[in-house]
């Protein structure tokens, strides 16, 4: 009888689990971490400098490294194209790199996104790296593709340009979110078990 009823105790005592993950990803923290790192960003980027000052030449100038990594892929399908200053030239159509066609804010929010993500600092800073230059090289192949429409198609270059491209930046960004995910998650798991093991 007193088994019987250490065992109905004992089955009073089983938490029930309330269906929410434990997932830190899933809870508040992760994202307040995201925004605490994106909006400082987000403010540097945005934050309307004098148009003579040192930063507002830096970014300009960066803007301009920027025409001419694009310029190279271009002009290796048409020799006539010059870049100055940030402006794409070819024979019948021009574009300018401004502000946002560095697909910056999408680049914040993943190094942000990643930046969160529990895994130990050096993992960290190597995904976050990875990730911003895969999706350089992706934004880089996207001002190629604008430059070809605005050229040889110009009726698809403002629809792309305003719906299609933000979009494929986008899912871009994600597709690379959770590429690396996986394989830092899994790295962060063996760090603890390492962790857990160690005499």
């Amino acid at each position: 009888m007193a088994a019987r009823k250490r065992s109905r105790r004992q089955k009073s005592q089983v938490e029930i689990p309330t269906g929410r993950p434990s997932s830190a990803l899933f809870g508040y923290r992760y994202p307040l971490i995201v925004a605490a790192i994106a909006a400082p960003l987000f403010a540097l980027y945005f934050y309307p400098y004098a148009e003579n000052g040192p930063i507002a030449a830096g970014i300009q100038s960066y803007l301009a490294g920027y025409a001419r990594m694009a310029g190279v892929v271009i002009r290796l399908f048409d020799a006539r194209v010059g870049v100055s200053d940030g402006l794409i030239a070819g024979s019948t159509f021009s574009m300018r790199i401004v502000k946002t066609c560095d697909a910056m804010e999408v680049n914040i929010l993943l190094a942000a996104a990643l930046a969160g993500f529990p895994m130990r600092i050096r993992r960290r800073l190597v995904a976050i790296v990875l990730a911003v230059l895969s999706l350089i090289l992706a934004n880089v192949l996207r001002l190629c593709l604008l430059f070809w429409l605005g050229a040889h198609a110009p009726s698809w270059f403002n629809r792309t340009h305003e719906t299609l491209a933000p979009l494929l930046m986008v899912i871009c960004a994600l597709v690379i979110f959770l590429i690396a995910i996986p394989r830092t998650e899994q790295e962060s798991q063996a760090d603890s078990a390492e962790t857990a093991t160690a005499p």
